[in-house]
Order: structure tokens, then C-alpha cells, then sequence
């Protein structure tokens, strides 16, 4: 013979509260995300360097210079892994550079096995400053 047992339930509510909608607008996203432009910068590549002279040592505007620059060169290098070196325009000596920051850039799967991966802004070069 089987027992069922009836437990009251607590907190429970015999009545049903629907949620009511509420209004949305749709708003159209951007189809492009505009990159800041750096600051006034050349270049030169020799080799798998590129030597960058900037004209400031501002870390967003350098980061911004190698941006643009790996955005520019990525389809026009030939494929291998690419040392970045930023350097200060109006520093330096002949014999050694206002180093600013440094990055790397790898072009096709040459330049990932020779540096390790598909690139990177590696910093600014602490204590550094651009007049």
C-alpha cells in the first residue's frame, strides 16, 4: 500500500507576473574604427630592421607609429620576422640612436617561426625622452 504525503508549499504564488517589454532603438555599427594618426615618423628598412625616426616619445604616439607602420608594410614585405627600432628624429649620434621604443613584425609563416608569433609594440625603452 502506498502512502503519498502532501506538504504545503511555501511562497508560492498562484498568480503569473509577466515581464513587460520594453522599448529599443537599433543604432547602425560603425563599419570602420578610425586609427589615431601618429606623429610625423620615416623609415628605412635594412634587412629584417626597420628603423623608425619619430618626433615623439609620447607612448601612445609611438605605439600609433607602430600600428600604422605594421598596418602599411604588412603587405608589401616579403615574408620573415622584422625587428621594429623607434627611435628619436632629432637625437642621437652617428654611433648610437635615441632608442624610443622597439616591436617586432612577422610577415606569412616564415616571419611567425622566426620570431616567435605574429608580432608586437614590446614598449617604450624606459627613461627616454624625444626633445
Amino acid at each position: 500500500m502506498a502512502v503519498a504525503a502532501s506538504a504545503p508549499l511555501v511562497g508560492c504564488s498562484t498568480t503569473t507576473d509577466r515581464p513587460t517589454a520594453t522599448s529599443s532603438s537599433t543604432k547602425t555599427a560603425p563599419t570602420t574604427t578610425a586609427f589615431p594618426e601618429p606623429p610625423r615618423y620615416t623609415y628605412e628598412i635594412q634587412g629584417q630592421e626597420i628603423r623608425v625616426a619619430t618626433v615623439s616619445a609620447d607612448p601612445s604616439d609611438l605605439l600609433n607609429t607602430y600600428n600604422k607602420l605594421a598596418r602599411t608594410l604588412q603587405s608589401t614585405l616579403a615574408d620573415g620576422g622584422y625587428w621594429v627600432r623607434i627611435n628619436c628624429a632629432s637625437s642621437g649620434t652617428a654611433k648610437a640612436d635615441n632608442r624610443l621604443a622597439n616591436g617586432t613584425l612577422a610577415v606569412g609563416q616564415l616571419g611567425k617561426a622566426q620570431i616567435g608569433g605574429l608580432g608586437k609594440f614590446e614598449g617604450v625603452v624606459s627613461g627616454t625622452h624625444c626633445p
